[in-house]
């Protein structure tokens, strides 16, 4: 969506920036971007979010490992195996780790990573196995280079649009936003 919409207002500069939610939050606060996309919910009163789409994670794991082809996996199922985690402080860890010790499980975690990219590379070579968005992984599972299965015990989540609470875009934000809507809606 942002070459699309590059290509429809070229006089509109878009500055990306990948940071976990909580990051993502401080610099909506912080006024440095007018608008960011995180898994909700965001727990701060001065923002406020609405959902764009459903994230559902997935496990992740070397092509042919043993218990890629199963589909459907438990967080039981993934408790032994090395795993591959994001640092702390993602609201995506968070849960993880939350769901993990309902399930009763204690992961063996291997390795805190700072990125999903980078954990999907260590994946692809055997250092572990991983739970991560299903988008993510998507164009990786269609060539083979990954495998992936369901996470039975994870609950699908929200992502969404966190802005200031009360504030106004600017007219290229939300023109911006709009465009975004739309390439959700048929893609999702």
């Amino acid at each position: 969506s942002v070459v699309a919409f590059r290509g429809a207002y070229p006089g509109v500069e878009i500055r990306l920036m990948d940071r976990m939610s909580p990051g993502v939050a401080q610099l909506v606060l912080d006024g440095v971007v007018d608008f960011g996309l995180a898994t909700l919910p965001v727990a701060e009163p001065r923002l406020e979010s609405y959902p764009l789409f459903d994230r559902e994670d997935v496990a992740i794991f070397p092509h042919g490992h043993s218990i890629a082809g199963k589909g459907t996996v438990t967080l039981k199922d993934l408790g032994a195996r090395p795993l591959l985690v994001l640092e702390s402080g993602s609201t995506s860890r968070a849960l993880m780790d939350r769901s993990f010790l309902d399930a009763g499980v204690v992961p063996q975690v291997a390795m805190e990573l700072g990125s999903i990219e980078v954990i999907k590379r260590f994946v692809e070579i055997g250092l572990g196995i991983a739970i991560v968005p299903k988008v993510a992984v998507s164009s990786e599972v269609q060539s083979d280079k990954l495998a992936a299965a369901r996470v039975k015990d994870l609950p699908i989540r929200k992502v969404g649009v966190v802005r200031r609470a009360g504030g106004r875009l600017s007219q290229a934000a939300d023109m911006f936003l709009e465009f975004l809507k739309a390439d959700v809606s048929e893609r999702f």
